[in-house]
């Protein structure tokens, strides 16, 4: 907090701050460890749903507190690393379909009935090898590419996800997609970032995460 407020103090605008969580408490968890393969339990609007919600709540209450505001949350920092087993930083699992559903009962009328309404809502915050599949599942504003349009470089690589449920209950609480750069030699941009812009055009696309290389160790 005193280095954000610090920041702030000499920026000639406001900051536009967003928060990604790695880890719910572990009473919430499957595996009961702030590490390792776990996720939520139970499902999307119980009551650990709920909880989880109420604390991107809280923890916007008590920054504002600070007089730090923030443009925008993430529902999980890479949900995916929460599946695999013995991952060894914070994590908590999510699949696409989970995130969607715990978006559309919990939190996002959580954020939509706060006074932190005005927060925007990213969702993924993780590999880009997961699109455009992940926003397939989340959004309902996609279409699948008919026999017509099978030439075009985007048709092929979403054809496999056009079968996923989709959510516009859970859409309309979503401002963008959050991605990590890494795998870049397993997920150059042309078949990821711009795939999906042509599908999802009114959600941004923002870069969350980054290192030295694309590359997990550099």
């Amino acid at each position: 907090i005193p280095i954000l407020q610090a920041a702030q103090a000499v920026a000639k605008r406001p900051l536009s701050l967003y928060a990604s969580p790695w880890t719910s408490p572990v009473w919430m968890k499957t595996n009961g460890a702030m590490t390792g393969r776990g996720t939520l339990k139970g499902s999307p609007g119980d009551k650990y749903h709920r909880a989880w919600a109420k604390y991107f709540i809280r923890f916007l209450d008590e920054y504002a507190k600070h007089n730090l505001t923030f443009w925008a949350v993430t529902a999980g920092n890479e949900p995916t690393a929460g599946e695999i087993v013995f991952y060894p930083f914070q994590c908590l699992g999510f699949s696409p379909e989970h995130q969607r559903d715990f978006i559309a009962q919990d939190l996002g009328p959580a954020l939509a009935n706060s006074s932190h309404r005005h927060v925007q809502l990213i969702i993924l915050d993780d590999q880009r090898v997961m699109l455009p599949y992940w926003a397939e599942v989340v959004s309902p504003h996609s279409s699948c590419p008919g026999p017509t349009a099978i030439s075009q470089p985007w048709a092929l690589v979403t054809l496999f996800s056009c079968q996923v449920l989709k959510d516009p209950v859970a859409a309309r609480y979503i401002s963008g997609i959050g991605i990590h750069w890494y795998l870049d030699f397993l997920a150059p941009i042309d078949l990821t970032l711009s795939i999906t812009h042509h599908l999802f055009p009114d959600y941004f696309l923002l870069s969350t995460e980054a290192s030295t290389g694309s590359y997990f160790w550099e």
